[in-house]
């Protein structure tokens, strides 16, 4: 009868204690432990307007340092998808590897070989040395227009030195547009026709290629071929981060890639790095 009862009693705190867990995870479960907790956003962005203002650099050009001035307007009409509308603007300035390309020196008889930019004694430009500028093709952007839809797969919230908690998003951007753009040609006669490099016949400047130092028409910025200026289609993908603070404001950063279509070449590729913040309504 003893083992009977014992048997008894184990079977009836089995069931207890299992009854009791299903009651607990059905109506005791704490509200931190709920899925809903994640779900509900500190930050949402369903039906909110955002304005947005980056700034950044164009970061795989060989010859011109490119800054960007990037602003916007993206409405999301859900939490994972929105469309946006950008405008960006570019700074150019040449880097010194175009400016050394522009103002390279032949050498007749080997006579001369000074680094990039060194000016050069007379007695050696009596010697017959001269300028020999490359012209390499160059594209400079000047201005883009673009509409993207934004998709924000992941929203979560981290711990930052122990003591505070950031929200962020990681988005991808995917649109198109047209880009307006100057490209110099690339060129293999001076602005005279004469051939910008070549072997020389002489010691005399008539018949050999290249530009005495006085012809400062024919070389250098002076010299450059003729721009074609005009718009291209462009194609961009986007993906980057963004934090969230104070209910309405947010940083970000975003590494995107521009791709022109149309060009001589096919296309164009241009990979860009940038910053910025927005503000939501």
């Amino acid at each position: 009868m003893f083992c009977v009862a014992r048997a008894l009693g184990c079977i009836l705190l089995f069931l207890g204690v299992s009854s009791n867990r299903s009651f607990a995870s059905d109506d005791n479960i704490r509200a931190s432990d709920k899925k809903e907790v994640v779900l509900n956003k500190l930050f949402p962005k369903k039906s909110k307007i955002e304005l947005n203002g980056n700034f950044g650099f164009i970061l795989n050009q060989s010859y011109v340092n490119s800054m960007i001035l990037n602003g916007g307007a993206n409405y999301f009409w859900s939490e994972e998808w929105g469309v946006g509308l950008e405008v960006s603007s570019f700074m150019n300035k040449d880097r010194d590897e175009r400016t050394c390309i522009e103002n390279f020196y032949n050498q007749p008889n080997s006579r001369y070989s000074p680094p990039c930019g060194t000016s050069i004694p007379d007695y050696y430009v009596k010697q017959g040395s001269n300028y020999g500028p490359a012209y390499v093709p160059i594209r400079e952007l000047q201005s883009m227009i673009l509409v993207n839809a934004i998709w924000n797969p992941v929203y979560g919230k981290q711990i930052m030195l122990l003591s505070a908690t950031s929200y962020f998003d990681v988005f991808v951007t995917m649109g198109a547009g047209f880009a307006n753009s100057v490209e110099y040609p690339k060129s293999l006669t001076l602005r005279n026709g004469r051939p910008s490099r070549g072997s020389f016949i002489s010691n005399s400047r008539t018949g050999n290629p290249g530009a005495s130092p006085s012809e400062t028409n024919l070389y250098g910025v002076e010299g450059r071929p003729d721009p074609k200026s005009g718009s291209l289609p462009v194609i961009n993908f986007g993906i980057g981060q963004k934090y969230h603070f104070m209910n309405r404001f947010s940083l970000k950063a975003e590494l995107r890639n521009y791709t022109l279509l149309g060009t001589q070449s096919g296309f164009d590729n241009f990979f860009s790095l940038w910053a910025g913040a927005a503000v939501r309504f």
